[in-house]
């Protein structure tokens, strides 16, 4: 499925390179922030989201954000902004739906965009089920209940073994958020730690055998992974990850010293929730950990 994306924003070469990458992964138009013109493309566009790459917010701009969210054209479809931390820093809550910080790659932002919606369809999908559901057994409730009927008995069903569960994440607002790296190189791994540690708390392991063990006995809020590594590949140790109801959630942050873009394309085809290039920019990747956690 392609998603419909409109596009909107005053820094134009963010947009044209945003507009130039989107190939495959979405069919877009782009749009000024006038109420009419918003209105009009979602009448004929009937966008999946509305995507602003915001450098301010000056004056009038949420006030027409909110007259499209009164308008009869408008589907419920997600805003979502690409804005620095202090611009984001300026919202009110529930403003928008979903607020990525700069700096983030444009891939970045395509594969957090289709996560978000293919989660925001599963949503749907599962609201519009429960929906029908309710009304089913409405219709189907007997037109009168024997209160002094006991209930039958229910024959005992067979429990299916389960995977040990994941350790549960403590309720507490100052615990430090837990980042499990993973690298086979040492010297990532030192700078990594080092860099991350004052902020966060952090497991770094060489190997991606060892990480099931480590999410079996703490929990952790996001992996940083190495794409390339022997033994067991990051795409190995991703699948893995995703494949176990337990750890599903838990965000991915790809790491690779390859840029072909074939390459790209391959990792992106596994739908991570962010990858980034080596040599490893500091400020990119605080920015996607604060995005992802």
């Amino acid at each position: 499925m392609k998603y419909r994306v409109l596009v909107n924003g005053s820094n134009l070469a963010i947009v044209k390179d945003f507009l130039s990458y989107k190939g495959n992964y979405f069919d877009c138009l782009s749009t000024t922030d006038a109420p009419a013109d918003l209105e009009k493309h979602f009448k004929l566009f009937t966008p999946h989201a509305l995507l602003c790459f915001v450098d301010r917010l000056y004056e009038g701009f949420m006030e027409n954000l909110e007259a499209l969210r009164n308008s009869p054209e408008y589907n419920q479809a997600p805003i979502i902004f690409i804005a620095k931390e202090e611009t984001a820093n300026e919202l009110a809550p529930n403003e928008v739906d979903l607020v990525l910080l700069r700096p983030i790659t444009t891939d970045n932002i395509i594969l957090r965009l289709m996560n978000y919606l293919d989660a925001e369809v599963v949503k749907r999908s599962l609201l519009l089920e429960s929906e029908k559901i309710v009304v089913n057994d409405i219709s189907d409730a007997p037109a009168e209940a024997s209160v002094n009927a006991a209930p039958a008995a229910a024959e005992p069903s067979p429990v299916a073994p389960t995977a040990p569960a994941a350790p549960e994440v403590p309720d507490d607002p100052d615990r430090k958020k837990h980042i499990l790296v993973v690298d086979d190189d040492r010297n990532v791994l030192k700078m990594l730690k080092t860099a991350l540690e004052e902020k966060y708390e952090v497991t770094a392991t060489l190997n991606g055998l060892l990480v099931e063990k480590v999410l079996a006995t703490k929990p952790v809020d996001l992996i940083v992974l190495d794409y390339e590594m022997p033994i067991m590949t990051g795409a190995e140790v991703y699948r893995k990850i995703k494949a176990n109801p337990e750890s599903a959630s838990i965000p991915v942050c790809f790491l690779t010293g390859v840029s072909d873009r074939n390459k790209v394309m391959e990792i992106m085809s596994l739908r991570p929730d962010s990858y980034l290039l080596k040599p490893i920019d500091l400020e990119m990747l605080m920015t996607a950990i604060e995005n992802l956690t």
